[in-house]
């Protein structure tokens, strides 16, 4: 048995030191990278006794679109969203990996992370569960857990991706951008 976890754990070292990983930050090209957030929000339960279980409506808040040009392999561990708006006691939120071939319903087939809220910083952390490489284009969709009470306040802010826990090759693409999730301004039209 200790035999098996060795060789297991041995597979996983080579395989992950294997895999290329961009190194040279100085050189990125940023037209290679980047990140397209879309907010929605789709109330995915009507049921009352679905949410009084759950604590809220399950909302589908947006998606976070990761697109690059490059063959390289690229991380990505985690995603930090900041919140603006008013003060938010607690949400809960949740991230699954979007298959473009089904339509989408939060199952743990497609779950990636279970969110921690930080209410000091009003940030909601998304650490992934397991590696994620991203590929051509990677979309995850963020599902919120919104008690009624709270539903009319969350929809008057938005959230933005902390910089701090994207890969270095992204991290322009947000600064450039300004992106956020605004889910006050969904429906207007430009």
């Amino acid at each position: 048995m200790k035999r098996n976890r060795l060789v297991f754990a041995l597979f996983f070292l080579l395989l992950n030191n294997a895999i290329p990983v961009i190194s040279d930050n100085s050189a990125i090209d940023q037209n290679n990278f980047k990140i397209i957030l879309e907010p929605k929000w789709e109330n995915l339960e009507n049921d009352q006794e679905r949410i009084a279980h759950f604590g809220g409506k399950w909302i589908l808040a947006g998606s976070i679109t990761f697109k690059k040009k490059v063959k390289d392999y690229i991380r990505l561990s985690q995603i930090t969203l900041q919140w603006s708006g008013p003060y938010l006691e607690k949400l809960t939120g949740s991230l699954y990996e979007k298959n473009f071939e089904k339509t989408f319903y939060p199952i743990q087939d497609f779950f990636i992370s279970d969110g921690i809220w930080n209410k000091k910083a009003q940030t909601l952390t998304l650490t992934f569960d397991r590696l994620c490489l991203l590929q051509a284009v990677n979309t995850f969709l963020l599902v919120l857990t919104i008690p009624v009470d709270q539903e009319e306040s969350v929809k008057t802010g938005s959230f933005s991706i902390a910089d701090m826990s994207l890969p270095e090759e992204f991290k322009e693409s947000i600064k450039a951008q300004k992106l956020s999730l605004s889910f006050n301004t969904i429906g207007c039209k430009v």
